[in-house]
């Protein structure tokens, strides 16, 4: 139900053609549309899914109420995914205040996607940025991000990304 939703919705159009309005207004229309997107989002749908997670952070406001209840499934869909629909969940993750339970689901996830340096680095970077935010508030974890930034970690990361999260870490750090 779902992907045929979201073909209808696409109508053989680029993607990046449709603008935030056109998505808000097709959410809006009918509380079914948004559920189910989300529901495509966090399956594995080949070609859709990450598709479907992308449309969301097009459109997502910090702490989006409609999505603030499947918060957990998504942390917790994560794992298995492609590098670019994880990317596309992270994203989307990192838009919300989350409890405590929630950051330390996904804390174990982004370590996780960090430590494998075969991940896309897009993913990884995401997956870093989310962990120096937990790390402000939970500074045990810093000891533990000198070593998560060591070369084994950062030889595989384009320049531009090696050096931002460099950057973002060393900023972290002195707060």
């Amino acid at each position: 139900m779902s992907i045929q939703l979201l073909k209808n919705f696409k109508n053989n159009r680029c993607w990046s053609s449709i603008n935030i309005e056109e998505v808000n207004f097709f959410f809006d229309s009918d509380q079914s549309n948004f559920k189910n997107i989300v529901a495509l989002a966090v399956n594995n749908e080949k070609d859709y899914s990450w598709r479907a997670a992308w449309l969301l952070t097009r459109i997502l406001i910090k702490d989006d109420k409609r999505l603030s209840p499947f918060i957990l499934k998504i942390i917790k869909s994560i794992s298995g995914k492609e590098s670019g629909h994880q990317r596309e969940l992270l994203k989307i993750v990192s838009k919300f205040k989350l409890s405590k339970k929630q950051e330390g689901y996904l804390l174990d996830i982004c370590i996780n996607l960090w430590e494998d340096i075969n991940i896309k680095s897009g993913t990884r970077y995401y997956a870093m940025l989310l962990i120096l935010n937990t790390s402000q508030r939970y500074t045990d974890i810093r000891n533990e991000i000198d070593y998560l930034l060591g070369d084994y970690y950062t030889k595989t990361l384009s320049t531009g990304i090696k050096c931002n999260i460099l950057k973002k870490a060393n900023k972290n750090l002195l707060n």
